[in-house]
């Protein structure tokens, strides 16, 4: 009986030895920890740790490798600068998720906005990121006000029909709350394999970066730490909500998109929450002279699929005097702007094409001019 333990314990350490050579020996050949995602310095590393345990995460991830050489300092992880804010002149904030951050590295976009900038001769910051939502843009709004003091005239505070999924989905169980239960940070993923973990990068660019010896073992044993850290979550998931739910948690378009298709009265009204949350924050803000939510429908939308609409909720809240809602649902169907061939090709999430999202640009700063007195 003994040796027949002795026999499985060491099976075991053999077997996880042989393992461990394996998955050493493919880091070793394969070197996938030099990836186009990681971080060129520390400054600019720790600058987006230290960011994203407040606000979820920053910019970067999903930019094309051949535009990222637009990161050349730190700030550019969560802003940029169009044209410098100024006493002399109206300054202008845009907030949104992948519909305000696409204007920054889409050459006809951001050729249009800086055409617009100019003409008007407005000061313009942009600090739009990928899957924001209410929740963040609040966070960040305090972050640019109070490290940057950043004290914009007018905001454009871009909701996309996907912030619904967003606030539900990425950020509520993230959500670390005040006592009097209102947004006081938001936490990142921490090797979670959810759509905007960034934990890899982080380790990989920080072993690097930091020279460390032996990185081929480091990288090893982070890739075991990981995998681990994934396992138990997924465990966790399967015994919560079964194993065809499991996944749920990574947040990837699919369960955002379910909310297009039905969204019950709770978590209408979690979303509805936090988005007022955001109003009335933005609404203490007495040097804001305008707020102006801009929203626009999926291409489903039109077709009827969708039966969700977020300029719908927007439109159930509080507005204050200060609130002006842009909603392109009105604008289209009063023939106001184009319906067809403004979709990318193939596109789930529904972008804009770079031509109709330069004229989308375009029509909110028109309305604006309209209704900014």
């Amino acid at each position: 009986m003994k040796k027949n333990v002795a026999l499985i314990f060491f099976s075991l350490i053999f077997s996880a030895l042989l393992i461990y050579f394996f998955v050493f020996t493919w880091v070793s050949v394969a070197q996938k920890y030099k990836d186009k995602n990681n971080f060129t310095n520390l400054e600019n590393l720790n600058f987006h740790i230290n960011l994203s345990n407040k606000v979820h995460h920053l910019r970067g991830h999903n930019w094309p490798h051949h535009k990222r050489e637009m990161f050349w300092k730190k700030e550019d992880y969560l802003f940029t600068v169009f044209s410098e804010f100024n006493e002399d002149k109206d300054n202008y904030l845009i907030q949104g998720d992948s519909w305000a951050e696409y204007i920054v590295f889409k050459d006809l976009i951001n050729k249009s906005l800086q055409n617009i900038v100019k003409k008007k001769g407005i000061g313009l910051i942009n600090s739009g990121t990928s899957s924001y939502s209410p929740s963040p843009m609040k966070i960040q709004f305090k972050i640019l006000e109070e490290k940057y003091d950043f004290k914009p005239d007018y905001l454009i505070s871009i909701i996309d029909q996907t912030d619904i999924g967003d606030e539900l989905c990425r950020y509520k169980h993230n959500i670390i709350e005040k006592e009097n239960g209102t947004v006081s940070h938001i936490k990142r993923e921490f090797n979670t394999g959810a759509v905007m973990d960034t934990s890899k990068y982080y380790t990989f660019s920080k072993i690097v970066l930091e020279n460390k010896r032996f990185i081929n073992f480091h990288i090893t044993n982070y890739y075991f730490l990981k995998t681990l850290n994934e396992i138990k979550i997924r465990i966790s998931y399967i015994k919560k909500l079964g194993f065809q739910d499991s996944k749920s948690y990574q947040c990837r378009f699919q369960e955002i998109q379910k909310y297009f298709y039905s969204l019950n009265e709770k978590d209408k009204n979690y979303f509805k929450k936090r988005t007022q949350e955001y109003f009335d924050f933005l609404n203490s803000k007495k040097y804001l002279k305008k707020v102006f939510v801009v929203t626009f429908p999926h291409e489903k939308h039109l077709t009827g699929e969708y039966k969700v609409n977020v300029s719908k909720i927007i439109n159930e809240l509080d507005f204050h005097s200060k609130i002006v809602h842009i909603n392109f649902n009105d604008i289209i169907q009063k023939n106001q702007f184009q319906k067809d061939n403004i979709y990318e090709f193939n596109d789930p999430a529904s972008h804009l094409n770079e031509e109709a999202h330069a004229l989308y640009i375009k029509k909110i700063f028109e309305i604006i001019e309209e209704k900014k007195n």
